[in-house]
């Protein structure tokens, strides 16, 4: 059996939008496809009609939004790190914070900045950009998470033992974890991310929001029970 092969033209005088042919759709176009053998062609014999969104042949538009999730996919989008303070060490080696105290959380600032990547096919290219928006802080205890618009600042001796951080990143352990698994809590600090994107369709758009996340383990000591080394 040998495979058909045919010349491919719109038609020029289009069925109407509810001939059977096109299947209800009303996009696209419907197509004629004249057969032909050895080169000689037989218009209006041995052939048929269908539709096609794109002439056949034509790739499909590019979506600039696919591109800009392609682009997304090839992002290393970095997880916070996990500064905190008070944050010496007990007797038996564990790091602790302190009740009651103002435990200030940051990250590197270096993990909260903006970040691009494009994607390019066929001539059309989509670039996103990841944004930070908040550092989160979920003090492991059971209470909500707090949060704070920047990277937080890392303590200083001239900021004072007991001082509130100026960012806003901190906050205050009500009670001991010593009825906490191990004795211990585990914070959960993370970064939130916008995502947009441009392209040079002049198309523009936002994706779903990130978060990226990391853990640090400690105790919570009450004050007169601290002993640094």
């Amino acid at each position: 059996m040998q495979d058909m092969q045919c010349y491919v033209e719109a038609m020029a005088q289009q069925p109407p939008k509810d001939s059977p042919i096109w299947g209800g759709r009303t996009d696209g176009a419907i197509y004629s496809c004249l057969s032909y053998t050895g080169g000689g062609a037989f218009p209006g014999t041995n052939g048929f009609s269908f539709w096609s969104a794109n002439p056949p042949g034509v790739p499909a538009a590019i979506d600039p939004a696919q591109l800009a999730q392609q682009a997304l996919s090839t992002m290393t989008v970095p997880s916070p790190t996990t500064g905190r303070y008070p944050a010496g060490t007990l007797q038996d080696g564990q790091p602790f914070t302190v009740v009651n105290a103002y435990t200030w959380f940051w990250t590197d600032p270096g993990s909260f900045r903006a970040l691009t990547a494009r994607a390019d096919v066929g001539g059309v290219w989509a670039q996103v950009t990841v944004t930070p928006t908040a550092l989160s802080f979920e003090p492991g205890d059971g209470a909500v998470t707090v949060s704070c618009p920047g990277p937080g600042v890392a303590w200083q001796p001239g900021d004072g033992v007991w001082a509130a951080s100026p960012a806003g990143c901190d906050y205050r352990y009500p009670q001991s974890s010593i009825h906490q698994p191990d004795g211990r809590v585990t914070a959960t600090y993370g970064i939130q991310w916008s995502v947009t994107w441009t392209s040079s369709t002049g198309a523009t758009g936002t994706l779903p929001d990130l978060t990226t996340t990391s853990n640090a383990t400690f105790a919570v000591a009450e004050v007169q029970s601290v002993v640094i080394r």
